[in-house]
């Protein structure tokens, strides 16, 4: 889903107000009730991402996944009834881009967003996932859209404390980072010298086998901090990726509970 200016942009104001005055129900049945199926992925495609982003609004967990949930069903039954297969894949994409985004938004990793994930949330974001991995195999895409899908679902098995669960999505989303890892020949080990999704990937498997019980995994999950730490003193292109990384794996341990 190409990130461009949105055609329905000048209808903005009146959805935020209709969502602060009413709720995102009120919302959800604005757009439905569309007839042109353009304008209906339009304008879901605006409201999830203006919710998702908070601009100018107070916005909860609910209302993201209501909202979110609407634009990715629209997208997908879009798809369902399409009989151009390059249109059909472009919907279909729409569906797991939006399906991915809700799943990253639910995890339980982000410092700036520090209302309470329960259980349901992460049920939610478990489905998101595997509608990804599902989507992304129909859609032949490469390694790193995969890395990115297992590393959603092992978050939200995270948030479940379904370490074992966590342990096989996570071996996944390395396998994944590996694999292109090895496309760009760089490392495939923990290093200052390794790419984000190296270092991401193997954090977020230490940290899983740590709290599920395996006490060496402690010592490999701050090797990746360290890692992270001494790209972030280079102070160049991937600063902000380390210093994501950083946050990322620091606040799921502080966040998340100890078996």
């Amino acid at each position: 889903m190409t990130q461009t200016t949105n055609p329905f942009e000048q209808l903005w104001p009146e959805l935020s107000e209709l969502y602060l005055q009413s709720g995102s129900s009120s919302l959800i049945d604005h757009i439905g009730a569309k007839s042109d199926p353009l304008q209906r992925r339009g304008l879901f495609l605006m409201a999830s991402q203006r919710i998702s982003a908070g601009q100018d609004l107070s916005r909860t967990l609910a209302d993201l996944i209501a909202i979110s949930r609407a634009a990715i069903d629209e997208f997908a039954a879009q798809a369902e009834v399409e009989s151009d297969a390059e249109e059909r894949d472009r919907r279909l994409d729409g569906a797991n881009i939006l399906s991915y985004n809700l799943a990253a938004d639910l995890a339980p990793c982000w410092p700036e967003d520090p209302e309470p994930r329960t259980d349901d949330h992460y049920r939610a974001g478990i489905r998101c996932a595997e509608d990804c991995l599902r989507w992304r195999s129909e859609l032949n895409k490469g390694a790193v859209p995969f890395h990115m899908a297992w590393w959603a679902l092992g978050a939200h098995r995270c948030g479940l404390a379904d370490w074992s669960g966590a342990i096989v999505a996570f071996e996944s989303s390395l396998e994944a980072a590996r694999d292109h890892a090895k496309e760009s020949a760089s490392p495939i080990e923990v290093g200052p010298d390794s790419s984000f999704l190296i270092n991401i990937a193997i954090g977020w498997l230490e940290f899983a086998r740590w709290r599920g019980g395996d006490k060496t995994s402690y010592d490999r999950f701050l090797q990746v901090i360290s890692a992270f730490s001494e790209i972030a003193k280079r102070n160049d292109d991937n600063h902000a990726d380390s210093i994501l990384g950083i946050q990322q794996l620091e606040t799921a341990a502080s966040r998340l509970p100890v078996s």
